[in-house]
């Protein structure tokens, strides 16, 4: 239905009152009183009386409207404000870390360029392609977040596991200057807790991140401590600071608190945003003390939730041996895209893995239900004549202790239990590296060995 415009309401609102007052005004009056004079005296101080009060009620509804209507041009010029300088901080984002990767990959090819050059070179295109894959998953959360596509996912995660990971990932990049420090509250035999552990490593790897960012000499010391019936993580350091005008503003969407001072660091802005919206959903808070040259110090709440269980995860390390022998084993790889499947080829090329290519989800069903010596499947998701999510359940159906590992950039982290519900293993996130594949690989053919007797020595 077409919503009719303010002013066509505004202007009928307005005759409809008149028409009323004059019928009902005159009749009444007309009934009371008979004189010609007085009544003629009564109906102009009722026409007077109906303008002023007209006037009022209508400069009341025309200010509400004009305020709002301030407000929405205000957003207006604000949002586009942020939008542009959004759009130039995402050009220099983007255009920075693949500046890095041309240029140094066009070095590789140099003659004269050494093996020292080189290992050099492909150091800085790692950390490019790095920078440039945090922006892209920063961009797709906040994109999730924007239309509602984010559950919570709890399960078993181990505390100090995961922020030994997040030290690990971080401590390469430390400044020579600056030394991190982490901290943990409860032992190795009882930090299981039951939260999400993807959002709570992207919320410490943000905050570790900004604060290694922003701090040029001195410290970075974050971890946690048990009180009450919470877990408070902490993130302290000795970096510029934030200026307490900026406080809230940080926590928005596209925002920085950089008018506060004069040198340019990278980012886009969306980390602290993710941060908030993350823990509104799991129930929990986070806070910040700063003040400009002395430091900040995040504090993050969540509910202590116990966990007893050893998760699979766990098992599979406590049972595996160092070192699995793959060889022998055959592996079959659904992928429509061939570079993705020559990267596999190349990082298995040593093991003595058999690979075997299927472009669609229909040839990987086929094979699958034909051949009986595979041993485990790694299936893309999106592929032509039949996706990953039908291939799998129907592998299933024909082979349900085939293992299959989904491996696609089209899989949101925060939707693993609908991949789980679709009959996968295990997933593999594009890009992942040649450890992350060993260990999905080796680990299941270890603890489940479908039809697989043994390595051939």
């Amino acid at each position: 239905m077409k919503k009719i415009r303010f002013e066509y309401k505004f202007t009928f609102i307005y005759l409809l009152l008149g028409l009323l007052w004059i019928l009902f005004s005159d009749r009444l009056i007309g009934s009371m009183i008979t004189d010609h004079d007085y009544l003629t005296r009564v109906q102009t101080f009722k026409g007077w009386f109906y303008v002023i009060l007209t006037a009022i009620l209508f400069f009341h509804i025309l200010r509400k409207h004009l305020i709002k209507l301030r407000n929405a041009e205000k957003q207006a010029v604000e949002s586009d404000r942020l939008k542009t300088a959004f759009l130039q901080n995402i050009s220099h984002e983007i255009r920075t870390p693949m500046n890095g990767i041309m240029g140094f990959t066009s070095l590789l090819s140099e003659e004269h360029t050494t093996e020292d050059q080189k290992k050099e070179y492909l150091t800085y295109i790692s950390q490019s392609a790095n920078r440039l894959l945090d922006l892209v998953n920063q961009v797709l959360d906040i994109s999730l977040i924007e239309t509602g596509n984010v559950t919570v996912n709890n399960k078993a995660v181990r505390l100090n596991s995961l922020l030994m990971d997040v030290f690990r990932h971080w401590h390469p990049m430390v400044k020579e200057e600056v030394d991190l420090r982490i901290s943990c509250g409860l032992s190795d035999h009882t930090d299981n807790i039951y939260t999400d552990e993807y959002k709570l490593k992207q919320i410490l790897n943000n905050l570790v991140g900004n604060a290694l960012k922003f701090t040029e000499k001195g410290q970075v010391h974050f971890g946690y401590i048990l009180k009450d019936n919470l877990i408070e993580f902490f993130v302290k350091d000795t970096g510029i600071g934030i200026d307490r005008k900026f406080h809230t503003d940080i926590f928005k969407r596209f925002r920085k608190a950089e008018p506060s001072i004069s040198k340019f660091y990278e980012g886009a802005g969306l980390g602290l945003a993710i941060c908030q919206s993350n823990l509104n959903l799991m129930n929990g808070k986070i806070s910040l003390e700063s003040e400009p040259g002395q430091g900040a110090e995040f504090r993050v709440t969540l509910p202590y939730l116990k966990a007893d269980t050893l998760f699979p995860k766990d098992k599979i390390a406590k049972q595996r041996p160092a070192h699995v022998s793959l060889n022998g084993i055959t592996i079959l790889v659904a992928e429509d895209e061939i570079l993705n499947y020559k990267y596999i080829e190349d990082l298995l090329a040593d093991t003595g893995v058999n690979l075997v290519s299927a472009v669609n989800g229909s040839q990987a069903v086929d094979y699958c239900r034909d051949n009986r010596e595979v041993h485990l499947v790694l299936m893309d998701i999106r592929m032509p004549v039949m996706d990953g999510l039908e291939a799998t359940k129907r592998i299933k159906e024909l082979r349900p202790d085939l293992p299959v590992i989904a491996q696609s950039a089209y899989i949101e982290k925060d939707r693993q239990p609908q991949v789980r519900e679709a009959g996968f293993d295990d997933f593999l996130f594009k890009p992942f590296l040649k450890e992350e594949l060993m260990d999905a690989i080796s680990g299941f053919l270890y603890t489940r060995k479908p039809g697989y007797s043994g390595p051939n020595q």
